[in-house]
């Protein structure tokens, strides 16, 4: 019991430092994304409980250094803190919880190869979906209470942005002169909420797939491993929630934001649910890698034109339900994608 609480304060701490770290520079951006890992591998490979352990150590580690050591107020600090919680640590804590979800089957289910039910990964996804969108709506929603309304918060950014939204557009060629800077600038914070959930979202599917990936090599992983392509299903109910933050959407003002995050999220989603069919389309194909070299080059370099084609695909492919194939056999199910 005291190995594994030490492995969980562990896994805390790895992550608050993971987070940190773009702190020094932008060019640190991307160690963020993994924050969640290493709570995910404790709690995949050990205990779900684990992973909320680390969660509270490593959120307390991250406000103290903050507070004590960096010299951050405590309200930027609780806020940062809170930040971390709600896109890294409360997550890895709640997804790793579910994945432990499994039953014996009822008549009519297809049990996985232990002869388990376990929770499906279309619904992990969903969920992830559901806690990108609420941290991001969360994170604006404070935003806006703390100057007062969503106009000033948008006019009041937008001004602090445009001198330097001038300079950069001073070096941009080509650039339509009938946009202002402080144009530029509340476009930049009106994306800002849909692209920091679809940031999230990506980044909690990233570590869920190489947490799982780990602890299944390692064989401490409970639950056996599933082709992705195959158990890849999305519950229905994201089709009118999609077509409801679409409509919300078309309403200027705050709800459009709304509307869009939620949309966006849903969008993405769908793409990933696209970007399985393609791999479980492939699957006998002689040309699957050339094929799937060229999807993910193309996502790569015209990054994110892609991806409205890959949602439309898996919109298509879940209005479309396919009949799913047999289980493969454990040896074989280890080395799909």
């Amino acid at each position: 019991m005291f190995q594994q609480i030490i492995i969980a304060i562990g896994a805390g701490l790895a992550s608050a430092l993971l987070f940190f770290i773009p702190m020094k520079g932008t060019a640190y951006a991307m160690i963020a994304l993994f924050s969640a890992l290493p709570l995910m591998i404790a709690g995949l490979s050990f205990n779900p409980i684990l992973a909320l352990l680390g969660a509270g150590a490593g959120g307390l580690a991250l406000f103290f250094g903050l507070t004590l050591v960096a010299d951050v107020e405590t309200i930027p600090a609780l806020l940062f803190t809170g930040f971390f919680a709600a896109t890294s640590a409360l997550p890895a804590w709640q997804l790793t919880r579910l994945a432990w979800l499994g039953r014996p089957p009822v008549q009519g289910e297809a049990p996985a190869s232990d002869g388990l039910v376990w929770y499906p990964i279309g619904n992990l996804v969903a969920w992830m979906t559901a806690m990108a969108a609420a941290a991001s709506i969360g994170g604006l929603m404070i935003a806006v209470f703390a100057v007062g309304s969503f106009g000033v918060l948008l006019s009041e950014t937008a001004t602090l942005l445009a001198p330097v939204l001038a300079r950069l557009l001073s070096n941009v060629d080509k650039f339509p002169t009938s946009l202002t800077a402080e144009e530029v600038g509340r476009a930049f914070v009106l994306s800002m909420p849909p692209a920091l959930a679809v940031w999230t979202l990506l980044g909690m599917a990233l570590n869920l797939w190489l947490a799982a990936r780990i602890a299944a090599f390692s064989q401490s992983m409970r639950r056996p491993w599933m082709s992705l392509p195959e158990n890849f299903e999305l519950p229905r109910v994201i089709l009118p929630a999609f077509a409801a933050a679409i409509a919300l959407a078309l309403i200027d003002g705050l709800p459009r934001v709304i509307g869009a995050t939620i949309a966006v999220s849903i969008g993405a989603a769908l793409a990933l649910k696209g970007l399985a069919a393609i791999h479980s389309t492939t699957r006998a194909m002689s040309s699957r890698v050339a094929i799937l070299s060229a999807v993910y080059m193309t996502m790569l370099v015209l990054f994110p034109l892609p991806a409205p084609l890959l949602t439309a695909l898996g919109l298509s492919a879940m209005l479309t339900p396919r009949k799913r194939p047999p289980a493969l056999p454990p040896a074989a199910n280890s080395n799909e994608n």
